[in-house]
């Protein structure tokens, strides 16, 4: 990925802050980029590292509370992974494609997978028990082609 389309993600980011009337402190910024940087799937503590190295001096607690208001502010979205910590990304906008995870419950890899590909699944659930799932929220759990074929 380019450095212009970084950039150009960041600054969608900071726009819909400012839109919200939010401060784009230097720690908001910081966990944005760190975010933009990597197509890993961060929990709170990588995050902390990566902010550390990017702007030193920000305190741990200040990047958790930054996770915690971009995440409530709809900036960054959260996903709960069982057994293990949640992970966090950036929240689609215009340059980024909503999405799912799956995760390998034998290696424990990610998978990203585009939210529309769920849809046949949301309406059948929708209309046999009226639920809405929420696909972005939690990772779906499976076993990888990789792991199958052990």
């Amino acid at each position: 990925m380019s450095e212009a389309t970084r950039a150009t993600r960041v600054d969608d980011a900071v726009r819909r802050l400012r839109d919200l009337g939010e401060r784009v402190t230097l720690a908001r910024r910081a966990v944005l980029e760190t975010l933009d940087a990597t197509p890993l799937h961060l929990d709170a503590e990588a995050i902390c590292v990566a902010v550390g190295e990017r702007a030193p001096g920000v305190h741990r607690a200040t990047i958790y509370r930054s996770l915690q208001s971009l995440a409530s502010l709809g900036i960054v979205t959260h996903t709960h992974v069982p057994g293990s910590s949640t992970i966090y990304h950036l929240a689609p906008g215009a340059s980024r494609q909503a999405h799912t995870h799956l995760q390998c419950s034998s290696c424990e890899r990610f998978f990203d997978l585009p939210v529309e590909d769920l849809e046949p699944l949301r309406a059948t659930v929708r209309r046999s028990t009226g639920f809405d799932i929420d696909p972005g929220h939690a990772a779906l759990l499976g076993t990888c082609a990789d792991c199958r074929e052990e």
